[in-house]
């Protein structure tokens, strides 16, 4: 029988994989499967998503993993929110050092160093359901729109504390659509913080 070497055989596998796939595709056992990863991640050819989560990135077949795809593969309730969801949306200029993504807490969750991961219970997915959209690529994450993300963050934190201020945000951005979201985010989230005019102007007579 031909020996397939470690190398041809990390070839063999998609740019994301998980190490249980490993037993099935190679008929190993889970100990043997272990010690090909350990040997992959040694000489720098996989690279693990983090915690438990059991993904890995090919980096033989893709030396820049889509670790968006990575982390639905692991969590696939995955959103992601706070100011990456502004960013996103031109809403501000800061850049998160790391983006924050919501996961749903009575499934899997995991660390990673590539996301702050966030539990939230079925009801915050339930109450956010109207303002999360989906990615616009099969494997990317889903957003919570930059109203409701603003909001959420108040909810949770409030200005400051949440990484911005009040003059962080491009208010020329927001649309009448983001109006309306605002005022649907507020009242389903339960807080009162007045409409995004006049924050704007709160922010600007301050400027």
């Amino acid at each position: 029988m031909k020996q397939v070497s470690a190398i041809e055989r990390l070839r063999s596998l998609p740019a994301l994989f998980m190490g249980s796939d490993l037993t099935v595709r190679f008929q190993w056992t889970r100990k043997t499967a272990s010690q090909y990863i350990y040997l992959w991640k040694k000489r720098g050819l996989v690279q693990p998503l983090g915690g438990h989560s059991d993904v890995f990135a090919n980096l033989l077949v893709e030396a820049s993993p889509n670790w968006q795809a990575a982390l639905l593969l692991a969590m696939p309730s995955g959103v992601l929110v706070g100011i990456e969801s502004l960013h996103r949306a031109g809403w501000t200029t800061q850049i998160p050092s790391m983006p924050v993504v919501a996961v749903d807490a009575s499934q899997r969750v995991f660390t990673t160093d590539m996301f702050e991961i966030e539990p939230r219970d079925d009801l915050w997915f339930e109450r956010t359901k109207q303002g999360i959209k989906k990615g616009v690529y099969r494997e990317s994450l889903s957003v919570l729109s930059p109203a409701w993300a603003l909001a959420d963050m108040l909810r949770v934190r409030g200005w400051g504390s949440c990484g911005l201020q009040p003059d962080d945000i491009e208010w020329d951005a927001v649309t009448a659509k983001d109006e309306r979201d605002w005022t649907q985010a507020c009242k389903t989230l339960g807080i009162a913080t007045g409409d995004l005019l006049s924050l704007a102007q709160s922010s600007r007579s301050h400027a």
